[in-house]
């Protein structure tokens, strides 16, 4: 984590995949869609940094050459493809969450509300979080008798707690989270699901 001050704030900048929450992550997301908005490279560059930042638009913009210069060597974990954990449960606030066992056999209540969802939002990114609150709910770990094979099943779908999953998770960590799904939004998993992001591609030319 970087740390700096600018107008008596203190700021702390993730510098590492491991650092990142999926806010960053879905921020980000969407700052690459838009990138044809930013003409100049260095403009881009600062958008990341106030991203990482957790900054306002124009909140850093009395940042010096020399911090944005130092500030963007930090980024360059980008450049990095993030090694996604592939484990199905999580642990957050004492409570088990889990994703389904197959990610293709979508239930059609949650196909319609992922759908609907999806038209709701003004970027592909910003379904990121909608999407994990449909399929990564809440769950009970169950040991086969037999086989003493453990899986966890994931309590019935309904919408009562989306945005309350969707807040949660936009706080977690985006290693803990993208794993499982990646596959999912980068169009690979099922076809009915058509959402794509990506990561902001640093300039090579900084200041």
């Amino acid at each position: 984590m970087k740390k700096f001050t600018l107008n008596k704030k203190e700021y702390n900048m993730p510098t590492s995949w491991e650092e990142l929450t999926l806010r960053h992550y879905v921020n980000l997301s969407i700052l690459e869609e838009n990138k044809t908005e930013y003409l100049l490279g260095e403009l881009y560059l600062l958008k990341i940094i106030e991203v990482l930042c957790s900054a306002e638009g124009g909140e850093l913009d009395e940042l010096t050459i020399e911090m944005v210069t130092e500030l963007s060597k930090e980024v360059g974990f980008f450049q990095e493809q993030p090694k996604w954990p592939s484990s199905r449960h999580l642990l957050i606030n004492d409570i088990d969450y889990a994703f389904p066992e197959d990610l293709n056999k979508l239930t059609m209540g949650e196909y319609i509300s992922i759908k609907m969802l999806q038209e709701q939002q003004k970027t592909q990114s910003e379904l990121i979080p909608y999407l994990l609150a449909v399929i990564l709910r809440p769950a009970n770990k169950v040991i086969n008798e037999e086989t003493t094979k453990e899986s966890w099943v994931c309590e019935k779908f309904n919408t009562e707690n989306l945005e309350f999953r969707k807040e949660l998770f936009l706080t977690q960590p985006v290693l803990n989270l993208m794993g499982p799904v990646s596959f999912f939004l980068n169009g690979s998993g099922t076809s009915i699901i058509n959402t794509k992001v990506s990561t902001p591609e640093v300039p090579k030319q900084t200041i």
